[in-house]
This record gives C-alpha cells, sequence and structure tokens, in this order.
C-alpha cells in the first residue's frame, strides 16, 4: 500500500511570521501618519479659536475703554464680569463668570502695562504647534510688543512685522511657552 500523505504537500494556511510582521510594519505606520495628521489639525484648529477670540476681545475692551484716559483698572476679572471673550473661555459657576479666563492650556491673564497705556495679555503652558500659529495674529495692527518665553517677537516701534526666526526658536524650545503681548487703544 502506497502512503499517498507523502506525495502529497499540506497547502499552507495563514501568513508566516515575516508576513505577519510586514503587515503590522504597515499598519503601524498608518496609523502614525493619521496621528500626526491629526495632530496638525488639531493644533491648527485650537489655534484658530484663541485667535478669533482674540480678534473680537480686543476691539471690545479698546471700545469700552475709549473715553477713559488710561487702562489702569483692566484686569482678568474685569474682562471675564463683562464677557469680552466669549463663555468657551470663561470659568463659570452655573452662568456667571467666576472672573477666570481659561484655555485648554491654563490662565489668559489680563493687566494695564507701560504706564496704565496698554493691555498686557499673558498665556502660559502653550504647545509648540500652537505657539507657531497664534504668533501669526501678532502681525496684526492691535498688537505692539509680543514676546514669547521672555523673548521679543514684535516691537512695534522697529518692525510692523513678528520676527519669524525668534518665533520658530523660542516656540520649538519647549512643549509649554509662555506668551505675552500688549495692546493699547488701537
Amino acid at each position: 500500500m502506497k502512503n499517498f500523505k507523502a506525495k502529497h504537500r499540506n497547502k499552507q494556511r495563514g501568513m508566516t511570521l515575516v508576513e505577519l510582521m510586514i503587515v503590522l510594519l504597515i499598519g503601524a505606520i498608518v496609523l502614525i501618519g493619521v496621528v500626526m495628521y491629526f495632530g496638525s489639525v488639531s493644533a491648527s484648529n485650537r489655534s484658530s479659536k484663541i485667535v478669533a477670540e482674540f480678534s473680537t476681545a480686543i476691539p471690545a475692551i479698546q471700545s469700552a475703554y475709549q473715553s477713559r484716559t488710561s487702562f489702569a483698572t483692566v484686569n482678568t476679572a474685569q474682562v471675564a464680569q463683562n464677557r469680552w471673550m466669549s463663555n468657551e473661555f470663561l470659568e463659570m459657576t452655573g452662568s456667571t463668570p467666576t472672573g477666570n479666563i481659561m484655555t485648554q492650556w491654563g490662565p489668559v491673564t489680563f493687566a494695564p502695562a507701560a504706564s496704565n497705556n496698554q493691555v498686557q495679555v499673558t498665556m502660559n503652558n502653550i504647545p509648540s504647534r500652537e505657539c507657531i500659529k497664534i504668533s501669526e495674529m501678532f502681525n496684526g495692527d492691535s498688537y505692539i510688543t509680543a514676546s514669547i518665553n521672555g523673548t521679543s517677537v514684535k516691537d512695534k516701534a522697529t518692525s510692523t512685522m513678528v520676527d519669524l526666526d525668534a518665533t520658530g526658536a523660542q516656540c520649538n524650545s519647549s512643549e509649554s511657552n509662555t506668551m505675552v503681548f500688549n495692546f493699547g487703544r488701537g
């Protein structure tokens, strides 16, 4: 009696270990690409919200102080209580602002500056991607001075444009950046 099993080769079922590793590697590369893409889109969306918020809040503050001699009394609580920034950024108790203004990274503060002739805004813990996107708003005429991590990136007395080299260097020096800018009467 002949052994038929010896002549018949078993057909391969499934994948080899090498094929499985290749599939997993391709899947990981695709997943990393998707995460990086959505991280970039999310950073752009978060920074766009802040830029849009300041583009409405600054004129509202300037308008409220138009007939006053200085910005001596401006402060974070006043900006919050008068809702010069939208509810999305206001810390609330029920439907009443507490006096704090928050981004997802931390508080935003407002204070008088330059002998009460300007308002200084400070934001802390800003990630690199958002820092770069937000700094683009400093090119606007409303912004007199701006600094990132203590380094000046704009001084309207010397240039109306942001120093892109300083901005890039400072925003990429940390994942927790401090942005400070001043605006005046407009």
